[in-house]
C-alpha cells in the first residue's frame, strides 16, 4: 500500500524529477564552462588591483623624493640666479637653505664648500641629535673631486647608509661652490613605512645603478640585490613603453613566500628610480579547481537525493536568488569603492599640491619680505599679515575638498598681493562678476582652484615689463572663466602643471561634472571651472 502511494506521489511530481535531472546536467555543463571564465575574470581583477597599488606607490615615492630633492633645487636656483651677487651674500643665502634642509628629520647633515685660490672654506651643519664630530661628513673627497653639476651617490658609513645630494658649481675660473646634504636612508625608510603602511604588498626602491634605497629589510639598503634582476637587465625597465610594466616571479626572504614583483620607473627631475611592488603569489588554477571539485560533489549528492524534488527545486531557486543578491551587492560595493577611490585620489593630489606650494612659495615670499623690511617697513607689516592669512587658509582642515567661491576669491586676492610685491606692474589681474546673482559667491568650487590656475600661469609664462602677465577672472551664473596671456617659457615644468590640472579634473569627475575644460585660444590660456551647488 505504501509503495502504491509512493508511486502515485511520484507520478504527480514527476515533472520535478525531470526538471531536477535537467538542472543537474545543466549544472555540470555550466560549471565546466563557467570555471575558466571565473579564473579569467579573477586574474584580470587581481591584475587591476595590483597595477592600481603600483601606481599609488609610484605617486607616494615621487612625492617623498621630490620633497627630499627640494632643498638642493632651491640651492641650485639661488646659485644660478646670483651671477651678479657678491660671493659673501650668496654664501649667506646658501646658509639659510642649508639650515632649512635640516628641518627634514631624515637629513643628518648639510654643508657648503667654497674653493678659491686662498684655500677651501667649509661650513657643516649637523642636526641637534647628531653626536658626530669632525667625521660628520665622511668621504669629503667625493665632494671635492666631483665634476660640475648634480651629485647623487650612496655612502655606507657603518651603521648608516647616506644618500649624498650635492650641487657643484664653478662660479668662475678661480671659484667653485659645493652645496649639499646627506639623507639617512634607514631613517627615511622608517618614516616612509610608518606613513604608508601596505597591507597587500611591500615596496622596494632602487636607483638606476641597481642600489637599493628603500627596503623593509634595512640591511639591504645601500647595496645591490641581484635576485631582483635575474630575469632582465635594469635598462629593460627604463626602455618599457609608458603604459607597460615588467612582471617577474620570485621568492621573498622577508615574507618567506613566493611573490610576484611589478617593476616600473619613476622620473624625479634628473633622477631615475625603479619602484618594485611585491605581492604574494596566488595560484588561481588550483583554487578554482578545488571550487569546481566541490561543486561536483554537491551535484552528485543532489543527484542521489533527487527524491526530495520539491525541496531541491526550492533550494535551487533560493540559491539563485542569493547568488543574484550577492552579485548585486558586489556591484554596489565596487561602485562605492570606485567613488571612494576617486575622492581619496583627489585628496591625495590636493595634499601633493599643498606640499608643492608650501616650500617654493614660502621661499619666494621670504625673499620678498627681506626686501620690504629694508626698503618699505610699513608695507612689510601688511605683507606679513597677508602671508599669515595665506598659510592659515592652506593649513585649514576640511571635511571635503570644496569651498565657497567667496572664500576662494578672498584667498586669491591675498595670494596675488604677495606676488605683486615681487612682479609689480608686470603682473595684472582683473576680477569681474557677470552673473547678476547676489548668492553666486556662496556656490562651491574645488579648494585652491583659482590659486592653482594663477600659480600655473605665473610658473609657466614669461613675466617681464615688455611681456606682462594679464589674468582675467570672470564669474558667470554656472561657471568661472580664468584666462591668462599665453607666453610660455622655453623650459616648461610639465609635471608641476599636470598635478594641479589633474587634481581639478578628478574633483569634478568625482562630482560627475564633465564641463571642466582647458584650452589655448590664440594668445590666451583659458580654463572653465563649473560652479557646484
Amino acid at each position: 500500500m505504501e509503495l502504491i502511494n509512493y508511486l502515485r506521489r511520484f507520478r504527480k511530481h514527476q515533472k520535478y524529477f525531470y526538471l531536477s535531472v535537467l538542472i543537474i546536467i545543466a549544472f555540470f555543463i555550466g560549471s565546466s564552462l563557467i570555471t575558466p571564465k571565473i579564473t579569467s575574470v579573477a586574474s584580470d581583477l587581481m591584475e587591476d588591483v595590483r597595477l592600481a597599488d603600483l601606481y599609488s606607490k609610484k605617486n607616494n615615492i615621487a612625492s617623498e623624493f621630490l620633497q627630499l630633492n627640494s632643498f638642493l633645487n632651491y640651492s641650485k636656483n639661488i646659485i644660478e640666479d646670483s651671477s651678479d651677487v657678491p660671493l659673501s651674500s650668496l654664501i649667506n643665502k646658501l646658509h639659510f637653505v642649508s639650515d632649512l634642509a635640516l628641518s627634514n628629520a631624515v637629513n643628518t647633515s648639510s654643508y657648503i664648500y667654497t674653493i678659491t685660490p686662498d684655500g677651501i672654506q667649509k661650513t657643516e651643519h649637523l642636526r641637534p641629535d647628531e653626536k658626530l664630530g669632525e667625521e660628520s661628513v665622511p668621504y669629503k673627497k667625493i665632494l671635492l673631486q666631483a665634476p660640475k653639476g648634480t651629485l647623487d651617490t650612496i655612502i655606507n658609513t657603518g651603521d648608516k647608509v647616506l644618500n649624498r645630494k650635492a650641487y657643484v658649481f664653478q662660479r668662475n675660473k678661480d671659484t667653485t661652490i659645493i652645496v649639499g646634504y646627506d639623507v639617512d636612508l634607514k631613517a627615511f625608510w622608517k618614516y616612509y613605512s610608518e606613513k604608508y603602511q601596505g597591507r597587500t604588498s611591500y615596496t622596494s626602491v632602487f636607483n638606476k645603478n641597481g642600489i637599493c634605497l628603500l627596503h623593509p629589510e634595512v640591511e639591504n639598503i645601500g647595496i645591490k640585490i641581484p635576485s631582483y634582476f635575474d630575469s632582465f637587465a635594469i635598462s629593460d625597465i627604463f626602455n618599457q613603453p609608458d603604459s607597460e610594466v615588467l612582471i617577474d616571479n620570485g621568492f621573498s626572504q622577508y615574507l618567506g613566500l613566493d611573490i610576484v614583483r611589478y617593476f616600473d620607473e619613476v622620473i624625479i627631475g634628473d633622477q631615475a628610480l625603479i619602484v618594485v611592488a611585491n605581492f604574494m603569489y596566488f595560484d588561481l588554477q588550483d583554487t578554482t579547481g578545488e571550487i569546481q571539485q566541490y561543486f561536483s560533489w554537491i551535484s552528485f549528492l543532489a543527484f542521489i537525493t533527487f527524491i526530495l524534488l520539491l525541496l531541491i527545486a526550492r533550494f535551487q531557486l533560493k540559491k539563485e536568488y542569493r547568488e543574484n543578491l550577492r552579485v548585486l551587492k558586489e556591484k554596489e560595493h565596487l561602485a562605492t569603492a570606485n567613488e571612494n577611490y576617486q575622492r581619496e585620489n583627489a585628496l591625495l593630489q590636493l595634499s601633493q599640491l599643498k606640499k608643492k606650494i608650501n616650500p617654493h612659495f614660502l621661499f619666494n615670499t621670504l625673499n620678498s619680505l627681506h626686501y620690504l623690511i629694508e626698503t618699505k617697513p610699513n608695507l612689510s607689516q601688511k605683507f606679513v599679515l597677508q602671508l599669515a592669512d595665506v598659510y592659515r587658509y592652506l593649513l585649514e582642515n576640511r571635511d571635503d575638498n570644496l569651498t565657497s567661491l567667496k572664500k576662494e576669491l578672498a584667498f586669491l586676492k591675498q595670494y596675488i598681493f604677495l606676488h605683486k610685491i615681487r612682479f609689480k606692474n608686470s603682473l595684472n589681474i582683473k576680477i569681474s562678476d557677470h552673473s547678476g546673482d547676489d548668492l553666486i559667491l556662496y556656490k562651491k568650487i574645488p579648494v585652491l582652484a583659482l590659486e592653482t590656475l594663477v600659480e600655473n600661469a605665473i610658473k609657466h609664462n614669461e613675466i617681464t615689463k615688455n611681456k606682462p602677465l594679464d589674468i582675467e577672472v570672470e564669474i558667470h551664473a554656472t561657471h568661472v572663466i580664468v584666462a591668462n596671456s599665453y607666453t610660455p617659457k622655453k623650459k616648461k615644468n610639465i609635471e608641476g602643471h599636470k598635478i594641479g590640472l589633474t587634481y581639478l579634473k578628478n574633483i569634478y569627475n568625482y562630482y560627475e561634472v564633465d564641463s571642466f575644460k582647458t584650452k589655448i585660444v590664440e594668445d590666451k590660456f583659458i580654463c572653465i571651472l563649473p560652479l557646484l551647488s
